[in-house]
C-alpha cells in the first residue's frame, strides 16, 4: 500500500484519517477483545479531533489528547487509548501514508497504590460463609482462591477441569493467549462448590445464565461483574472501588498475607511482569507500613 493521503500542504486531514480507520482495524493481528479496545481508542481520538475542530492533527494535538485523557480517565483507560493511537500512526508510517508523529509520546503512569479495594480475610470469610445461592458460592470461591480474570471464568467449561500431575486443575485461556494453555489448581472445597452448583451437568460452560433469553448460555463478563457487585452490595460494600477485579486483587493479597512469595503469586495470576504482581499486593505492604505513627510517637508524644 503506497497511496498517500496527504493534502496539498503535506498534512494529514481528519477526513482521510477516518477513511483509514477501517483498513487499520483490518490490518491488526490481535484478539477480538484487543481489537474492540483499539476501535474504542481510535473512535475517542477522532471524536476529540471533531469536538475541538482539529482538521489537520499534529503531534501537539496528540499530546493534548493524552493530557485530556489523564484528566478524565484512569491510567488504564488512558494507556489503552494511547496504545491504539500510537499503533494507528505506526501503521500509517509503515505504509508510507504519513509520518509517525506519536514517537516518544508517553501514556499515563500507573499508580503504585491500586484504586480497587481488596477484601480483608474477615470480610472474605463472612461473605463466603453466608452465600446461599449455589452459583454465587461456586463463583465466589473460584474467584477468591485462584485470582482468575473475569474473561477467564467466562470462557471456562466443565471439560476444562482435569487431573494434571496428580491434582485437579482448571485449564484457562489467559489474557493475550490463543488457547487454554495455563491452569489454576482447584481445591477440594472449590470443587465441591462447583459440583453442588452444576448438579448433573457434565459439559458446557461452568457458569451459565439464568435469564430467559440466554438460559443455559455461558455468563458474559458483564453478567459476572453484576453478580459480584450485587454480592458486595448485600454485604455493605456498595462502593465503586469494589468490583469483580477486587476478587483478583483480594486473592493475591490473601496469598501474600498467608506466606506466599511474589514469584509464586505471579505464577498463579499468570502475570508476565513481576512488577504487576507487586502492584497487586502494594495495598498490603502500604497498610503494614506504620512509619507515620513512628515519627508521631517519637516527636509528638
Amino acid at each position: 500500500m503506497k497511496e498517500i493521503i496527504l493534502n496539498g500542504n503535506n498534512e494529514l486531514t481528519l477526513e482521510r484519517l477516518q477513511q483509514y480507520e477501517e483498513s487499520f482495524i483490518d490490518y491488526l493481528d490481535v484478539d477480538d477483545l484487543t481489537l474492540k479496545a483499539y476501535r474504542v481508542g481510535i473512535n475517542n481520538f477522532i471524536n476529540y479531533l471533531k469536538n475541538n475542530d482539529i482538521k489537520h492533527p499534529t503531534r501537539n494535538d496528540i499530546i493534548a489528547f493524552r493530557d485530556m485523557l489523564r484528566e478524565t480517565y484512569s491510567s488504564n483507560t488512558t494507556n489503552t487509548y494511547m496504545i491504539a493511537v500510537r499503533a494507528l500512526f505506526k501503521y500509517l508510517s509503515i505504509h508510507n501514508i504519513y509520518e509517525n508523529i506519536c514517537v516518544d509520546i508517553k501514556g499515563a503512569k500507573y499508580s503504585k497504590t491500586p484504586k480497587k479495594q481488596v477484601l480483608s480475610q474477615e470480610q472474605t470469610r463472612e461473605i463466603y460463609a453466608n452465600l446461599t445461592d449455589l452459583r454465587e458460592k461456586a463463583l465466589f470461591s473460584l474467584l477468591i482462591t485462584t485470582g482468575l480474570r473475569g474473561i477467564e471464568v467466562s470462557r471456562a467449561k466443565l471439560e476444562d477441569i482435569k487431573e494434571h500431575n496428580g491434582e485437579i486443575v482448571l485449564w484457562v485461556q489467559c489474557k493475550k493467549h490463543d488457547s487454554k494453555d495455563e491452569y489454576v489448581k482447584i481445591s477440594p472445597q472449590v470443587l465441591r462448590d462447583i459440583k453442588n452448583y452444576i448438579g448433573d451437568r457434565t459439559n458446557g460452560y461452568i457458569f451459565t445464565s439464568t435469564s430467559p433469553e440466554n438460559y443455559g448460555d455461558g455468563l458474559s463478563t458483564t453478567s459476572l461483574r453484576k453478580i459480584i457487585k450485587k454480592i458486595f452490595k448485600r454485604f455493605g460494600l456498595d462502593d465503586d472501588t469494589f468490583s469483580l477485579h477486587s476478587t483478583r486483587r483480594t486473592s493475591a493479597t490473601l496469598m501474600y498475607e498467608n506466606g506466599a512469595d511474589i514469584y509464586s503469586i505471579q505464577q498463579v495470576l499468570h502475570h508476565v511482569s513481576e512488577q504487576t504482581t507487586v502492584r497487586y499486593i502494594n495495598s498490603v505492604t502500604r497498610n503494614k507500613n506504620k512509619n507515620e505513627y513512628i515519627v508521631s510517637d517519637a516527636i509528638l508524644g
